[in-house]
């Protein structure tokens, strides 16, 4: 299974974030758009691994707000994202689970936690267009647990589905 940990957003948020992709793409920001079903956050991508380790997730002892703040543009990944206002109690969530997993004997990758939502891949910005120009939605959840995520590639594209969670464990094997 190819396994990553991550954040789903309510529908709520996740309704912000389908406003947030369909005004960049009236502003004629071409992109791969993700799927709304697929919006989530990445706290650990671990990759090809052969069982659901939801059982090693940390629970979110105190849940906290996480709210929507701008757009931006990682060039050399190719990805156009939603990112959130900081949060020391996200950093800190973040760091919990990579240190669960490392106790655990589950490798993820390395790289240091950059707090986004993916909207689309390949992004193709007009020429002179400013992201900053975009009008964010205000929009905030509540952060409460912490899911592991299977991803699947379908025909349609890469599929991303909940298998478990820090509040029920595994959902499925």
């Amino acid at each position: 299974m190819r396994l990553f940990v991550g954040l789903r957003p309510s529908e709520e948020f996740r309704a912000a974030l389908r406003e947030v992709q369909s005004r960049l793409s009236s502003a004629g920001v071409c992109a791969r758009y993700l799927d709304p079903s697929n919006l989530h956050m990445t706290l650990a991508f671990i990759g090809e691994w052969p069982e659901n380790v939801s059982g090693v997730l940390p629970a979110v002892d105190h849940p906290f707000p996480l709210k929507l703040r701008h757009v931006g543009i990682f060039p050399e990944a190719k990805v156009i994202w939603a990112g959130v206002k900081a949060s020391d109690e996200l950093n800190h969530l973040a760091g919990r689970v990579r240190a669960s997993l490392t106790g655990a004997g589950i490798p993820f990758d390395p790289k240091p936690f950059v707090p986004h939502f993916t909207l689309g891949r390949k992004p193709v910005v007009p020429f002179g267009f400013e992201l900053s120009g975009i009008q964010v939605p205000s929009a905030a959840m509540t952060v409460s647990e912490v899911c592991l995520y299977r991803s699947d590639r379908e025909e349609t594209g890469m599929v991303y589905s909940v298998i478990g969670s820090s509040a029920g464990k595994e959902a499925v094997p």
